[in-house]
């Protein structure tokens, strides 16, 4: 069997999802058992032209969706993106791995070398199916979940490699 699109991007993003949903149920005890109001947590940021952990959460789900949409050619889904909560922000990454899961394997697949549009501010970029994945947009979704999960740690939230990665698949042994 040979290593497919597929293999590189549902997979990896679905994994990543679930990791960032168990980083923000982490974020929800935290907050709880510290008596930490939850908007400064949502809010965290590194630098004033850096977005806030809450935007960091909306735009790793929007990657995360864009992926699936654009390398399966699927409508892309619609967010709110007016998520105040830690919870409705979970609400938002769920319903990303829901969309992503819906994929079908042999249509993403099939879009290896099928050149992709991408709006990329005014600009319109085109990029063959697995240059999209591999040098585009894997890179965009792996920068807004490690941002987010950066903040969280930053901000005294207690996390570890494991809960970033979230569960990791094909482990054969250990």
């Amino acid at each position: 069997m040979s290593f497919t699109l597929f293999d590189a991007s549902i997979p990896v993003v679905t994994q990543h999802l679930t990791g960032l949903a168990g980083v923000i149920d982490k974020a929800i005890a935290f907050a709880a058992e510290r008596k930490v109001d939850p908007r400064a947590l949502i809010d965290a940021r590194f630098a004033p032209d850096m977005y806030a952990f809450g935007k960091q959460v909306q735009v790793a789900s929007m990657w995360g969706a864009v992926i699936a949409a654009k390398l399966s050619g699927a409508e892309m889904i619609k967010f709110a993106d007016d998520e105040k909560t830690f919870e409705e922000l979970k609400a938002r990454v769920l319903k990303a791995i829901a969309f992503v899961e819906s994929v079908d394997r042999k249509t993403i697949d099939a879009h290896a070398d099928v050149v992709l549009s991408i709006q990329a501010g005014p600009n319109v970029r085109k990029y063959k199916g697995k240059d999209f994945l591999l040098h585009f947009a894997l890179p965009h979704f792996f920068f807004h979940c490690t941002t987010a999960y950066d903040l969280l740690r930053h901000s005294g939230v207690t996390l570890a490699k494991r809960d970033f990665m979230g569960p990791v698949q094909g482990l054969i042994e250990g």
